[in-house]
C-alpha cells in the first residue's frame, strides 16, 4: 500500500550542504520546528504508513530503497508525520527515529514535491 504526502513548506534551515538529512513533520509542527523541517501534508491518508527495510520512498521522480528503519519510525510518521531521512550509509549505531536510504543522494526538494511511502 502506498501513502502519499505533498511538501507544504521548507524551513529556512531545513536543508544543509553539509548534512545529508531531511527532517519531515506534518502541518501540526510548532513554528520552531517548521524552521528546521520540511512540512508534509498526507493526501487523504486512511491507511497507516508502514516503513520497513526494503520499503521504497519516492520523492518526485527519485526512488529510494529503505536500508534501515528505526523502531520509532512508523509510530512517529503516523502520529505527527515525523520522519528523519538520512541519505548516508547505515552507521554502526543508527538513529532509532531514522530512515536510512539508498542511493545516498539528496533529492531536489521543492514546495509541491510529492513523497510516496510504499510498504
Amino acid at each position: 500500500m502506498a501513502v502519499s504526502a505533498t511538501v507544504q513548506s521548507i524551513g529556512d534551515q531545513a536543508i544543509s550542504e553539509h548534512e545529508p538529512i531531511l527532517i519531515f513533520f506534518d502541518e501540526t509542527a510548532t513554528a520552531a520546528i517548521q524552521n528546521i523541517a520540511v512540512i508534509q501534508k498526507f493526501d487523504g491518508k486512511s491507511e497507516p504508513v508502514t516503513i520497513t527495510v526494503g520499503s521504497s520512498i519516492k520523492i518526485d521522480d527519485q526512488a529510494y530503497t529503505v536500508a534501515y528503519a528505526g523502531e520509532l519510525v512508523n509510530a512517529n510518521l503516523n502520529s505527527i508525520g515525523h520522519a528523519t531521512l538520512y541519505f548516508t550509509a547505515v552507521p554502526k549505531k543508527p538513529m532509532q527515529n531514522g530512515i536510512y536510504l539508498a542511493p545516498a543522494t539528496m533529492p531536489q526538494l521543492k514546495v509541491g514535491s510529492v513523497i510516496t511511502y510504499q510498504a
